[in-house]
């Protein structure tokens, strides 16, 4: 596929019918279910997905689809399309406007173009590889501040944290850091893309979550790491985004707390 900007506006249209739909349901008492692990899903998620899958399907019928609610569809393709309907269902039930719709391209499973919309702050970003990450008509970038001392960091929630037996982490980040705040699911990543906190800790999340953070962060001149590694994987299940010096040293706190 030639023209990543195109696949982008395709995108970027398909959500505008997407995100009304959801809208229609938040706030408005909508029914709730528990899938299989225990977490929650809405029927506006279901809908938003399936919709999501037809517009791909119809449009790019080469492409894979890989998301949340409905699973793999030819995944092993070259071009594989990765979509979270309702990102941040928990906020989304309680009435908080912090979920996200996500959206992103894969080539040979990495990310070469994504987008992070926030339906209830009508604020959507996207990034093509190579062309930069943008809300609006304004280009992002990532905070400047290199290091733990004085910085402001986002993380997941606490039982994130207590999932993964991670809870002594929280502990020094709040010890290290000048400001630590959860800013859950892709908002804080978004927030770290544009640089209103100097990186995002997260320690658990899925390719779905993971693919249209890390094209984002990386045009917008950040890095996108694992808590180990190097290769900075959206299927590890970690991730640390932001500034990339105090991406490092994230890195380098967390190892020594092993």
């Amino acid at each position: 596929m030639k023209d990543l900007l195109q696949a982008k506006d395709a995108a970027l249209r398909w959500l505008k019918p997407t995100t009304r739909g959801i809208m229609k349901s938040f706030r408005s008492g909508i029914a709730v279910e528990l899938k299989a692990d225990r977490s929650p899903v809405t029927l506006a998620d279901r809908t938003a997905e399936e919709y999501l899958r037809k517009c791909i399907t119809r449009e790019f019928p080469d492409h894979g689809i890989i998301g949340e609610e409905f699973g793999e569809e030819h995944a092993e393709r070259e071009w594989v399309w990765t979509v979270d309907p309702i990102d941040g269902t928990r906020s989304f039930i309680q009435g908080l406007p912090l979920f996200a719709t996500l959206i992103s391209l894969l080539r040979h499973g990495e990310p070469v173009m994504g987008i992070i919309c926030l339906p209830a702050l009508q604020e959507t970003a996207w990034a093509v590889k190579g062309q930069g990450a943008f809300c609006g008509n304004s280009r992002l970038q990532v905070s400047s501040h290199e290091t733990l001392q004085g910085a402001t960091l986002g993380i997941a929630d606490v039982y994130c944290f207590r999932k993964t037996k991670r809870l002594g982490l929280v502990q020094n980040l709040h010890q290290q850091a000048e400001l630590v705040r959860t800013y859950p699911d892709a908002f804080g990543h978004l927030m770290a893309v544009r640089g209103a906190v100097d990186a995002m800790v997260d320690p658990l999340a899925y390719i779905w979550d993971y693919a249209p953070c890390k094209i984002l962060v990386e045009e917008a001149g950040g890095a996108f790491a694992n808590f180990s590694g190097k290769k900075g994987s959206i299927q590890e299940g970690t991730a640390l985004a932001g500034n990339p010096k105090l991406v490092k040293r994230l890195q380098q706190l967390i190892a020594r707390g092993k």
